[in-house]
């Protein structure tokens, strides 16, 4: 399995982590995983994901961010 992507955007400033990230969608293999690193939690990238079909999972970390785990469906919409 390939090493998953990582955008850490805790020093990023709105709206460039979701830019980066729906930049990053269209290049995920099935299987391939895109970890995010952010500071707040990413409603609009979301509702983003949930409309193209892919699945997420998010956890707040100790330090208080939040990493979210991105991975593509099958049948996911790029």
């Amino acid at each position: 399995m390939p090493e998953p992507r990582l955008i850490d955007g805790r020093d990023m400033q709105p709206p460039e982590p979701l830019e980066l990230a729906v930049a990053e969608l269209g290049k995920l293999a099935p299987g391939e995983e895109l970890i995010m690193l952010l500071n707040c939690e990413p409603f609009p990238l979301y509702a983003i994901l949930d409309s193209k079909g892919y699945r997420y999972r998010s956890e707040r970390r100790a330090d208080g961010s939040n990493e979210v785990r991105i991975k593509k469906k099958p049948d996911a919409q790029v």
